[in-house]
């Protein structure tokens, strides 16, 4: 009696001094008894993916996408869902690449239409049966930064900021439900150092990403209103803006939604992939010297097989499954430009270039702009008002024993 009582006691001072104890059980419920059609449903999974993780990424035809998907497949670790615009070229690019298609899914999604973003997300759902999301990589982008005028989506919204920022959004509502059963889920938002002013690449080079108060998302953001600030169109402007949305955004889900949900919350930065299909838009004397400026002059050249090792390591690593981060790479160091532009231990701090390998991951400061948490709110209201989005209720932490108290 004596031995149960101590024991007993032990159990009440861990209770007390864990913040955590009975979380894990707050979603408790007895054990279901599954129906044939529950047990078929999961045998049908089992079959589909077996044990691989499921990870959906949007704009993997090209680029840093299409690379990100090639090192997911050479692990033989996960089932990819493709969401992607053209679903032609995609599947000419898989069989050129060589994709195992046993673990890779290609899907239709137009982010210039709400409607298919919808669409997407059912078919999904169909698709992955009992199986749990658990990655999202939110990559796809457009850059269209010569355009004299803004281009409109199927919804009557400005196309860069739909495509980049909106649809995402929307989507990451729609699935953020399914992915709290995944093991570790993670929600990875592909930023920029263009929506990072903090930086030379962010706030050195105009226009600057500047959401300003959000007039224009506040006026509700459709045609003529082609900024998020409520200004006049700016192409390249537009494109940084979207990218810190993003960066907002994914830290505002993290403080809403990481501590009950589990999900990790997390935008990168793989470096200036200078000679990616992003540019192409871009007037061709640029599309020949930039590539030079950005590999011998600041040291943030990244080449997209490399940046596609990076964002692979955000989905993968164990290290990255940490939320409310900004992940980014020291690069190697650069022959020629002198000791003043290289620290720590010969890396280039925060240039993004390539070289410095697996480990030469950190945790990146982020602007005040990205950080601004009122702005944030207001963002991600607004844009919840603009796409339509239902966000699951952020839920707090209850007991299953009436007579304990869950602290925190």
């Amino acid at each position: 009696m004596i031995r149960e009582l101590v024991l007993l006691f032990a159990v009440v001072i861990n209770i007390r001094n864990s913040a955590d104890a009975f979380k894990f059980m707050s979603n408790w419920q007895p054990p279901k008894i599954l129906t044939d059609e529950q047990r078929f449903e999961i045998a049908k999974t089992e079959e589909r993916f077996g044990d691989k993780k499921l990870v959906v990424i949007t704009g993997c035809s090209s680029g840093l996408g299409r690379q990100t998907v090639k090192n997911l497949l050479a692990t033989n670790k996960y089932h990819v869902v493709g969401a992607v615009r053209d679903v032609d070229k995609m599947e000419a690019v898989a069989e050129l690449d060589g994709f195992n298609i046993d673990n890779f899914h290609i899907m239709e999604c137009e982010l210039n239409s709400f409607d298919s973003v919808h669409k997407f997300c059912d078919e999904l759902m169909e698709y992955k049966l009992a199986k749990p999301i658990d990655r999202l990589i939110c990559n796809a982008g457009v850059y269209q930064p010569s355009l004299p005028y803004a281009k409109w989506s199927v919804d009557g919204h400005e196309q860069t900021m739909q495509i980049n920022f909106l649809s995402h959004f929307l989507m990451i509502s729609r699935l953020i439900e399914d992915m709290t059963t995944a093991p570790d889920p993670r929600v990875v938002m592909v930023g920029s150092v263009t929506g990072n002013d903090n930086t030379v690449g962010g706030g050195g080079v105009y226009p600057i990403a500047d959401l300003k108060n959000l007039d224009g998302f506040k006026a509700g953001f459709q045609n003529p209103i082609a900024m998020a600030d409520g200004y006049g169109f700016i192409g390249a402007k537009a494109y940084k803006d979207s990218k810190l949305c993003l960066m907002m955004t994914s830290n505002f889900l993290h403080s809403k939604y990481h501590r009950n949900t589990g999900i990790s919350f997390s935008s990168i930065y793989p470096g200036c992939i200078a000679e990616t299909p992003l540019f192409r838009e871009k007037r061709a004397w640029f599309r020949k010297y930039f590539p030079v400026f950005m590999k011998y002059i600041t040291g943030g050249y990244v080449g997209v097989e490399e940046a596609g090792q990076r964002l692979f390591q955000v989905a993968h690593d164990p290290r990255c499954a940490k939320s409310g981060v900004y992940w980014s790479w020291n690069g190697g160091p650069r022959e020629g430009r002198g000791a003043a532009a290289l620290e720590k231990g010969g890396q280039i701090s925060g240039g993004g270039g390539a070289g410095g390998g697996w480990d030469s991951i950190y945790e990146n400061d982020q602007s005040d702009k990205v950080n601004n948490l009122e702005l944030s709110v207001d963002l991600f209201k607004t844009a919840t008002e603009i796409t339509g989005a239902e966000w699951p209720q952020a839920k707090t932490f209850t007991s299953p024993c009436p007579t304990l108290k869950v602290i925190g």
